[in-house]
């Protein structure tokens, strides 16, 4: 692993009384690709929801860079330094490079720079024609781009993706997940990828974490993993055999 910038020691989610986390540990290197695989209900997006600091943990850190979120770091400049995207995109009314350029406005980036950046990565996503019309008109593949630029244009050092293309028809997917993988290597962003298709993991990520009834069974590189999966619950999850 790279140098380590997100480190999460102990962590933990209860909702009501139930607990939808139980206590992890977890790693992520500058540049590093992780993908967070499991069976519908597993904690996936809990475990993301948490790193990110959009869910209140019960117990444990997370920390950034060594400076502990919510101590040595508080929580709007972690936010101001990581990005996410969702399943559903949140986009904001008016046009698509309103929306991308929005974060940069929150930051103070001046107005001729924001909209350097944003149209460069609008053609970096193949939507540049689609700066000007309004994200009530966009495709779903169409929007989900659009949130996709509106995160890789504040150029965070830690991307969150929570399975950004499980509503997207095959096609749209079979289209998006390459490209994607070739812009976070280009960029050598640390992305943290939940999905439950075990084949994107395979594609876009280096490492590959398994997690079972709030449970982390498995963390290792992906190509490990999916050729020596550690138990019989492990092979069962990844389809192994």
């Amino acid at each position: 692993m790279n140098e380590v910038l997100l480190d999460a020691v102990g962590i933990s989610v209860r909702r009501r009384q139930w607990i939808t986390l139980h206590p992890s540990d977890m790693a992520v290197g500058a540049g590093e690709r992780v993908a967070v695989y499991g069976p519908n209900g597993a904690g996936k997006s809990t475990l993301l929801q948490a790193l990110a600091g959009l869910l209140p943990l019960s117990a444990g850190t997370v920390a950034m860079g060594g400076e502990i979120v919510g101590k040595t770091l508080d929580a709007l400049t972690y936010h101001r330094r990581i990005a996410a995207v969702f399943q559903e995109p949140l986009l904001l009314q008016g046009t698509v490079a309103h929306n991308v350029e929005l974060g940069l406005s929150l930051r103070g980036v001046d107005r001729a720079e924001r909209q350097d950046r944003a149209q460069a990565m609008l053609r970096r996503l193949k939507i540049d024609h689609l700066a000007n019309r309004s994200v009530r008109a966009l495709s779903g593949g169409e929007a989900q781009r659009a949130s996709l630029a509106r995160a890789l244009v504040l150029e965070p050092e830690i991307l969150f993706l929570d399975e950004p293309f499980a509503a997207l028809d095959q096609p749209t997917r079979r289209r998006l997940v390459p490209e994607m993988t070739e812009l976070l290597r280009e960029r050598r962003m640390a992305t943290l990828f939940v999905t439950h298709d075990i084949a994107e993991a395979a594609s876009m990520c280096d490492r590959c974490v398994i997690i079972d009834a709030g449970k982390i069974i498995q963390d290792d590189p992906t190509e490990i993993l999916l050729d020596s999966p550690r138990t019989p619950r492990v092979a069962e999850i990844i389809g192994h055999g």
